[in-house]
């Protein structure tokens, strides 16, 4: 049995964001599938963690914001890993619009010792998943040790048991309201998207902090989704839950997803989902 150990700064007992979703359903698609998976949070590895299972494992390195950077050249010399891309973890600020915001200059973190060393742990790897083409050509356009040949374009993942909730809830009735994420984040606040609603005079609700399944029924009865974040979001869940449960999504050009082909229609959005984990695992397999 292959075992896999999987790297993350979070996982889903730490919190329901959309990288640690999906980090989930990866995970336990493997276990279906016969893999050994296992999970290790990166504050607690060290080299002597890795170096003694570096010979039995192979490493997915998800989130990895709280890796060192001794066990990540120590990886790139010697350990069979890939990595699943979240965001732009070449910048020190995980956005390079973030960067631009707070440094008041374009993202150069390639040119420096974080970018150096990440752009190494990136070229070594066997395989990069990333969420979307656009944050795919993005990065191997920054990180030059990063060949294309090695990079697949995986999105977000679902949960055979999420879906089926999703699809069961899709065609409840609808009211005339469109969602807002209240969040005051400096790359994905309500403002715009509430001064959008107003412009147009949009009926509009605000949302934050609902358990996942409450979330998903509040979307299956709402009419749409504005969404304006301020700086790229790679391939955002909740955009993709508000297309499967049939809503119409109000999005813009940082909504890096938006414009593939599997993300048209409804239809075409479930068939991708449904491909997903196999067109990740088979590549270990």
């Amino acid at each position: 049995m292959k075992k896999i150990a999987f790297i993350s700064d979070y996982f889903i007992a730490d919190g329901t964001g959309g990288a640690e979703l999906t980090t989930e359903a990866i995970m336990n698609f493997g276990k279906q599938r016969g893999f050994d998976v296992g999970a290790i949070h990166c504050a607690k590895l060290d080299k002597d963690k890795v170096e003694f299972n570096k010979d039995s494992h192979h490493f997915i390195v998800c989130n990895f914001f709280q890796l060192q950077d001794e066990v990540k050249l120590y990886m790139a010399k010697n350990c069979s890993y890939s990595i699943v891309e979240y965001d732009y973890k070449i910048c020190k600020h995980r956005s390079l619009e973030l960067h631009q915001l707070i440094e008041g200059t374009p993202c150069d973190c390639e040119q420096q010792l974080h970018g150096k060393i990440n752009s190494a742990f990136y070229g070594y790897a066997e395989r990069v998943w990333f969420m979307s083409e656009k944050q795919k050509d993005i990065i191997v356009n920054k990180v030059t040790a990063l060949k294309e040949e090695k990079c697949s374009v995986l999105s977000s993942v679902f949960s055979d048991g999420d879906l089926r909730f999703i699809s069961s809830i899709k065609d409840n009735e609808k009211n005339d309201k469109y969602l807002i994420l209240d969040s005051v984040s400096p790359v994905k606040p309500s403002a715009s998207a509430v001064e959008y609603a107003k412009a147009n005079n949009l009926e509009y609700e605000l949302f934050s902090n609902l358990p996942y399944h409450e979330l998903l029924i509040k979307m299956s009865t709402s009419k749409g989704l504005i969404f304006l974040p301020l700086a790229s979001d790679t391939c955002p869940r909740l955009v993709m839950e508000a297309k499967m449960l049939g809503c119409e999504t109000i999005l813009n050009e940082h909504v890096q997803h938006k414009d593939e082909a599997w993300f048209d229609t409804m239809s075409s959005c479930y068939e991708h989902m449904n491909t997903r984990a196999d067109a990740f695992w088979s590549y270990y397999e």
